[in-house]
């Protein structure tokens, strides 16, 4: 069905929580926790921010389908 090749190279925060089914905040604070993250900022700010599609495979590996299990009881 889909592969990597699918839509644009450098997806925008909205785009890349959609695609991982996470809140867009998830998706800043990752980009601010991991410095090996690839991303581009755009604008004068940078506050713009495109991750690069690779990075779905990396984040999809990483997130359970119900959220993040590590906390325990």
């Amino acid at each position: 069905m889909g592969t990597a090749d699918d839509g644009p190279e450098w997806l925008t925060r909205a785009q890349f929580a959609a695609a991982l089914q996470v809140h867009v905040g998830t998706v800043s604070r990752w980009i601010a926790a991991d410095p090996d993250m690839r991303v581009k900022r755009l604008g004068p700010n940078g506050h713009r921010v495109r991750i690069h599609r690779s990075e779905l495979e990396r984040r999809h590996s990483e997130t359970s389908p119900i959220g993040d299990t590590t906390a325990t009881a």
